[in-house]
């Protein structure tokens, strides 16, 4: 009787500890995966992007590789705000971060710029056979 109850406390433990983990880890990547909501915003954003003349500017004197969607909402205090959602322009010297001006989304600026990896690695495409 005693080795069954020792098994079935394992297994218990056992199963706390995964259920823990898996919990943590799907809050964790629900806070920088975006849903279906945060898609549509973020091709939206993506399209105001592409029409400021900050970008037009970036494009015009650099390669633009990628355009990368965001939502971060760790640096937000509030989950739904329109300043957690974020575009990357990606040169092969920097990446330039985009962001909603206001709360109402009714432009897009750079706001900031981070390193790159074009600036050390070839771009992806196209795939080698």
């Amino acid at each position: 009787m005693q080795k069954k109850t020792k098994r079935i406390f394992i297994l218990l433990f056992i199963s706390v500890i995964l259920n823990l983990f898996l919990g943590i880890t799907s809050f964790i990547k629900s806070t920088y995966t975006a849903n279906l909501d945060d898609q549509v915003i973020l091709g939206e954003m993506t399209r105001m992007v592409l029409q400021t003349e900050q970008y037009q500017e970036i494009a015009s004197r650099e390669t633009v590789y990628a355009i990368k969607q965001g939502v971060n909402r760790f640096n937000v205090s509030d989950p739904s705000s329109i300043y957690l959602y974020e575009i990357s322009v990606q040169t092969e010297q920097k990446s330039y971060i985009f962001t909603c001006t206001d709360k109402l989304c009714t432009e897009v600026s750079n706001d900031g710029w981070s390193y790159s990896r074009y600036s050390e690695d070839e771009p992806v495409l196209p795939l080698d056979s």
